[in-house]
């Protein structure tokens, strides 16, 4: 193995201090983010904007990160630590932006800002994981890169729901405020020019990825993922309002739908570096389908809850698995960074197009854009056994692949 490409291969097995500096700064900047979400379509339609401009308020916010994930993958390879706090500096002018804003194009406008900056922040801290973490680990590592994230939703919606839509504007300051206090533990115990892999670049592997089936079928558990997200956008706070929830309780639902996620994480990680990430990425894509569709059809929010821990149990298992065989199927050095800004990309592209839609299928049925997505995530389960077919699902698949004599391929996904 080529000793340039080497530390990138072989990760470090616990690397403390970057874990919880990115954990920490997760948390802070999904905070700030989730007490503004939530709400801010009911804040909208206070202002008098029509379902359809609230979709394209909400959808402005993916298409930042839309525009900046492929690039921040690409530049995270060479220095994380520059990418994470130019991520989190866009988002906290986005959210004063939205303080001053005069109307619904300078919201749409900061809103992608706003998205720019998360999208660029997270891939980055995604990238970090990938390239520096030993394989063996990987999992309970983005375990608590999610975690960040889960907490963040856990708690933001709370502090925006007691501030409720009419003081929205407290909320917007407060959201750039947590923006900036997730910089301190980047700027300070992050090394400048901290690097996620070595400086050469694989230029023979990382063109490839969309070539590799492995990549192909993560790429469509991305896209459902991102469908379902953009529904949630758009629907889940109106769909919630058409049920009878005050603004309080809409907020408790996002806390409630974490704190199962929550309990769960660390062994869910466990379970990404021990079993068959295949299998688990699977399993979940039926359970999405299930909960998805079911949300629109359960008029008691007490039943709906329960769904949503179900599903949330679900995403615990699936967003370790699936970013650890990522980090398998990209390739070293800045395919590392490739990877994730594909995934990302995909992703966010297709909760651009759903919270785009979502509003005017909300409005000519509520049921449509829940049947659509959860459709759309039991097709993703249908054809991944056979894209997955030849690829590693396990460390120790992975590991006999690579030895001499051995075949190019780990087991079969279906034995």
């Amino acid at each position: 193995m080529d000793k340039a490409n080497e530390p990138a291969q072989a990760g470090t097995s616990r690397p403390v201090r970057l874990l919880a500096v990115l954990a920490a700064a997760t948390l802070l900047q999904w905070l700030g983010s989730f007490a503004i979400a939530p709400l801010l379509p009911l804040y909208l339609q206070d202002r008098h904007i029509s379902a359809a401009g609230v979709g394209v308020v909400m959808a402005a916010f993916f298409l930042g990160a839309l525009l900046s994930q492929y690039a921040a993958g690409r530049a995270a390879a060479r220095g994380h630590r520059e990418v994470l706090l130019a991520g989190l500096a866009a988002y906290a002018a986005g959210c004063v932006g939205l303080f001053a804003s005069t109307g619904v194009g300078m919201d749409a406008a900061m809103r992608v800002l706003q998205g720019a900056g998360a999208g660029a922040f997270e891939v980055a801290a995604l990238t970090a994981v990938a390239a520096t973490v030993a394989p063996g680990f990987r999992g309970r590592a983005f375990s608590a890169i999610y975690t960040g994230q889960l907490l963040g939703l856990a708690i933001g919606p709370l502090v925006g729901g007691i501030a409720g839509e009419h003081r929205m504007h407290l909320v917007f300051l407060s959201s750039g405020a947590a923006a900036v206090l997730a910089s301190l533990p980047v700027l300070w115990l992050l090394p400048a020019g901290a690097r996620t892999g070595p400086a050469l670049v694989d230029r023979v592997a990382a063109p490839g990825l969309l070539l590799r089936r492995g990549v192909v079928g993560l790429l469509l558990v991305a896209g459902c993922e991102g469908l379902i997200s953009g529904v949630y956008e758009t629907c889940w706070s109106l769909l919630m309002e058409r049920d009878g929830a005050s603004t309080t309780l809409i907020g408790l639902t996002f806390t409630l739908f974490a704190l199962p996620y929550l309990v769960i994480a660390w062994p869910a990680g466990w379970l990404a570096d021990r079993f068959d990430r295949r299998w688990l990425i699977g399993a979940t894509m039926l359970v999405l389908s299930v909960t998805v569709a079911s949300y629109p059809l359960l008029r008691s929010i007490p039943l709906i809850v329960l769904m949503s821990c179900l599903e949330a149990m679900g995403l615990a298992v699936a967003y370790p698995a699936a970013q650890s065989l990522l980090a398998q199927e990209s390739a070293a050095g800045d395919g590392t960074g490739r990877g994730q800004g594909l995934f990302a990309t995909t992703e966010t592209g297709t909760t651009v197009f759903a919270a785009l839609v979502s509003g005017a299928l909300f409005a000519a049925d509520p049921r449509l854009p829940f049947l659509l997505a959860a459709i759309a995530a039991l097709v993703t389960a249908a054809l991944l056994p056979p894209l997955w077919r030849d690829v590693a699902g396990t460390q120790a698949q992975a590991g006999a692949r690579q030895r001499p004599g051995q075949g190019a391929l780990g087991g079969s996904y279906l034995r």
